[in-house]
Order: C-alpha cells, then structure tokens, then sequence
C-alpha cells in the first residue's frame, strides 16, 4: 500500500527546498515519487509515459515550491500537479477515456460473504478495477490506495467533493458487481 508521511517533516522539506536545497528535493522525491508514480500509472496505464510524468512533476515541484501554501497535504498538492501533467499528455496525445459508469443500473448489492471471498482474489480486482473508467479508477486509487480524503481527491481531481463521492459510490457499484458476477 502507501507509505505514511509526515506533515511537519514534509513542511519542513519543503521550507528548504524552496530555498534551493537538494538534498531535501531528494528526500521529498523519495518519501513521494511512489505514490505519484501509482497515482500516474493508474492513469495512463503505460509505464514509460508514467515515469515520464513522474519526472516532470517533480521538476515542477522542485521549480515551483514556493507556490506551495500548505492548504492541503503536500502529497494531494504534487498529485495536483501529476494529474495536470496527465492531462497535458493526454491533450497532446489526442487519448480520450469515453467510458463512463452507468448510473441507471439497479444497486444490487452481494452479501458480504460473497464480496470477503471475491476480495481475496487480487489478480480479480485488479482484473475489475481496469474495467473502470478513467476518472472512478484514478478516484478508487486515490481513496483506498493512497488514503486521501474525499476533499483532498477533489483537490487532486479539480472537482467537487460530491463529485468524487459519486464517482467513488458508483465505482464501488461496479466493482462489486464485476467481483460477483466474474470478470469476463
């Protein structure tokens, strides 16, 4: 999963980074570039453009630290940034993800024995998670993987809060239908 940061360390960091120190850009890089790296890999889904971005996101870190503030976690500010540089490449690509979720399909909820068994299986999940659309993948990733809060996902995403509680209503929605029906 993700590793836990430290706030006051990453201010810290930061406050020396914005000063022109390196070996703080380097600590900073090496408590973050992973869960960038997720956060950008579950987006683009091809590992060599995600390293590319992960890079680039960091060098706007490093060249636009003073902007920071400190209004929301430095990780949800840099998967800000990653997810600007996201949509730069798409943009410049020309990729559209036109899949949306469905939000005429009946709640048909599984018992929770079903769901505990079909959860064990990983290589499923992950099978049912790339099923999903772009913005439900990156809001599931952001939530359970990274473990921000609906508000700093918002922030990350440029959306309203509501908007990723739908998002993230409707993904579990489709993942646990995906999980209990087999993924085909």
């Amino acid at each position: 999963m993700t590793t836990a940061t430290d706030p006051d360390r990453d201010q810290a960091l930061m406050a020396r980074v914005t000063n022109g120190d390196v070996k703080a850009m380097r600590a900073l890089y090496e408590s973050h570039s992973e869960a960038v790296w997720r956060f950008v890999r579950s987006r683009l889904r091809d590992e060599f453009e995600a390293n590319d971005i992960v890079h680039e996101t960091m060098l706007t870190v490093w060249r636009t630290a003073e902007r920071y503030q400190g209004r929301a976690s430095l990780r949800s500010w840099m998967l800000s940034i990653a997810r600007n540089k996201i949509v730069d490449h798409l943009r410049k690509h020309g990729r559209v993800d036109l899949r949306e979720a469905d939000t005429t399909v009946p709640d048909d909820t599984p018992n929770a024995e079903i769901i505990v068994a079909a959860a064990q299986d990983a290589a499923r999940l992950r099978v049912c998670i790339e099923k999903l659309g772009q913005h439900q993948r990156a809001a599931i990733h952001l939530a359970y993987f990274e473990e921000l809060t609906y508000d700093e996902i918002a922030t990350v995403e440029q959306v309203p809060a509501g908007t990723v509680k739908s998002r993230i209503f409707h993904a579990k929605q489709l993942l646990m239908r995906c999980l209990t029906r087999g993924a085909k």
